[in-house]
């Protein structure tokens, strides 16, 4: 016997099969939900891409972050690096260059001797440590 293309047994009843197709289905339900809670979760826990500013100046800079809705300053002291948590798309800038970067594939950026915020692979920058 078919039934909604599904094989049933022979000798089930009416009553039965439709048990049989809705505990299935309930199941079914019942692991769409978990496998998105999952999913979910994953997302929420994943860490936030990690940051390094490389000051090669011979003085203090600011770093301000910005985070789309929010921007925090952060001090680097010279020659110090300065860590930061950033989400996919955060700009960083250094008061007083003029102009922001996003942070490159390897997460690195430096400040140069003039007090540009550069990548550390940019020509002309000198490489990080």
């Amino acid at each position: 016997m078919t039934r909604t293309g599904r094989h049933l047994p022979i000798n089930s009843s009416p009553l039965e099969n439709d048990i049989m197709i809705r505990s299935r289905t309930s199941w079914n339900v019942d692991l769409a939900k978990g496998l998105a809670s999952a999913t979910l979760l994953l997302a929420l826990a994943s860490p936030a891409f990690a940051v390094s500013v490389i000051n090669k100046d011979t003085k203090e800079h600011t770093v301000t972050v910005d985070l789309g809705s929010t921007e925090t300053n952060k001090k680097v002291a010279a020659g110090d690096t300065l860590q930061i948590e950033c989400p996919e798309r955060c700009g960083l800038r250094v008061v007083g260059s003029g102009y922001g970067r996003q942070p490159g594939p390897d997460g690195k950026l430096l400040i140069d001797k003039g007090g540009m915020l550069r990548f550390t692979d940019e020509t002309g920058a000198p490489k990080a440590q």
